[in-house]
């Protein structure tokens, strides 16, 4: 089972996956912890000074930590894909093997290889359900687009490559005596796994918004993009509802509640179960901090793990 939790730069996402890894912990589950931000920082959370090789996991707080920087995600994805990328381009092209490292820098392949990457561990690495912390809408969003992109116009680069097929198949097999048009195949058939993988009812999708006119916005966005999909999200996170008991009297605190009153209300009419979680009187920092946020997210209902 994967539960992910998107939406845009500093709602809470890291900490409310670090929480509801406690939380699930807390259920008896095994738990591994994914980020896949350009800047980690779930092991800041729950395992400070702890280390590993990229993507590898951490043990922290009785759950596995996973974390992976865009550099990491470079080369996790050289040493999965760029034998093959060489071997297909090498096929067509003359060119030697800097053309990995060259592939591996273009504009999108980090952010395509991360979702191959949390697709992996979510189904070949042993847990009973991976928490997956995402990058800021924007990248999320591009993530989304290069899979769907890469499946749609596959349709479109196979009559290209049927043209040289005959070529290709006279090739002399390599690697694992695969043809260059076959490891292609394979590269669509992933792409269309992972897509699959997140519409399913295996991948639990969490949105997670500010109440305010930005997060309306971000969040229909999204819900757009992922229905593009076939994908629905399970539960939308309202967080950072300021309680104007705090200070009553104080015009300023109760103009801010009624704005967010107002934005609350349009996100609970998007068609998704809604949770709330108030503004806290201070960021958790701590592992026993995060324990009494994943208290408060079991007793919300705010989450839908499929376990």
């Amino acid at each position: 089972m994967l539960a992910s939790f998107w939406g845009k730069g500093g709602v809470g996402k890291t900490t409310l996956a670090a929480a509801a890894g406690l939380a699930l912990r807390d259920r008896g589950l095994r738990v591994a912890l994914i980020s896949t931000d350009p800047t980690p920082g779930l092991s800041r959370l729950l395992c400070p000074g702890g280390s590993a090789a990229p993507g590898a996991p951490v043990r922290c707080a009785g759950v596995d930590v996973v974390e992976a920087s865009e550099e990491d995600v470079k080369e996790l994805w050289k040493r999965r894909f760029g034998d093959e990328v060489y071997l297909v381009v090498s096929s067509l092209l003359p060119v030697g093997r800097e053309i990995i490292d060259y592939v591996a820098g273009a504009p999108g392949i980090a952010d395509q290889f991360m979702m191959y990457y949390v697709y992996t561990l979510a189904r070949e690495g042993g847990y009973d359900v991976a928490v997956w912390d995402t990058p800021a809408a924007g990248g999320s969003l591009r993530m989304l687009r290069i899979e769907y992109e890469l499946y749609s116009h596959m349709g479109e680069a196979a009559r290209l490559y049927l043209r040289v097929k005959g070529a290709l198949e006279r090739l002399q097999r390599r690697d694992e005596g695969k043809t260059p048009l076959e490891l292609v195949e394979e590269w669509r058939e992933l792409a269309k796994g992972i897509l699959d993988f997140l519409a399913s009812p295996l991948h639990r999708l969490h949105l997670v918004a500010t109440p305010d006119q930005l997060g309306v916005y971000v969040t229909r966005t999204l819900l757009r993009e992922f229905r593009l999909h076939g994908i629905e999200a399970r539960r939308l996170i309202v967080n950072q509802l300021l309680d104007p008991g705090v200070c009553p009297g104080c015009q300023l605190l109760e103009s801010w509640a009624q704005s967010q009153r107002e934005a609350l209300r349009v996100l609970q009419e998007l068609g998704v179960r809604t949770c709330t979680i108030p503004l806290l009187g201070e960021e958790p920092r701590s592992v026993e901090q995060l324990a009494r946020l994943a208290e408060l997210l079991e007793e919300q209902g705010c989450l839908d793990a499929g376990v």
